[in-house]
């Protein structure tokens, strides 16, 4: 059984793979902010749990068992996120440490009850899928999800979920709640300054996006 740490990398692998991206050591170093020698010990005593293989290029990926733990504690972070933000009434923006706190130490019969008070809700409140609700490794394709740095100007797009393979994810979200840019937001990007930076529609609101800020925003057509 996977402990909180080793739970929190086979979250960010999942999300990684989930969003297309390779996962490296080099990534999770940066993501937990720590060493390189303190990933790999991490690393070894998950595959030493058969959670994660590495291949000769040193990238990972999820075993099935791995997946099933990783699917366990992101569908526990995100139904308490969903909980404080429907139930308790905080802010989408607000949640997303509190859940940090929490998602290791609830129990199956509260992570029922929560899902039965939720009436068995499919995402988080930043938009993220919640496993075993929807599946959510296909979640993004199914939906024609790009970034929304890549995004061509002058089309609508909705916003569907903000990135969770960041190195500080609640900066990020106080960030785009800041600017309007929240999960069901239509936008449309207006221009790109010279030094890379976005104009962009969101809510009828003129707004101005670092690149590497809309790389963590996943938008779908507007029309589907």
């Amino acid at each position: 059984m996977p402990h909180s740490v080793e739970e929190d990398y086979l979250a960010a692998i999942y999300n990684m793979q989930m969003e297309g991206e390779p996962a490296f050591g080099a990534r999770l170093a940066a993501i937990f902010k720590v060493k390189a020698p303190t990933v790999t010990q991490t690393l070894h005593r998950l595959e030493r749990q058969n959670l994660v293989v590495m291949d000769e290029n040193k990238r990972l990926s999820l075993t099935q068992e791995g997946r099933a733990a990783a699917e366990s504690v992101l569908r526990r972070h995100r139904l308490i996120e969903r909980f404080l933000v429907d139930v308790m009434g905080m802010q989408w923006h607000e949640v997303h440490d509190e859940a940090e706190r929490l998602e290791h130490d609830i129990s199956p019969t509260f992570e029922a009850k929560m899902l039965e008070q939720l009436d068995n809700p499919t995402t988080c409140p930043h938009g993220n899928p919640i496993p075993g609700l929807v599946e959510a490794p296909e979640f993004l394709r199914r939906q024609h999800a790009r970034r929304l740095n890549t995004a061509p100007p002058g089309q609508d797009y909705v916003v569907v979920t903000v990135s969770e393979v960041v190195e500080d994810e609640e900066a990020l979200i106080d960030l785009l709640h800041e600017r309007g840019i929240t999960p069901g937001t239509t936008v449309c990007v207006l221009d790109r300054l010279p030094s890379g930076d976005l104009v962009v529609l969101a809510n009828a609101r003129r707004v101005v996006l670092e690149d590497g800020v809309a790389h963590m925003v996943w938008v779908r057509p507007a029309e589907l």
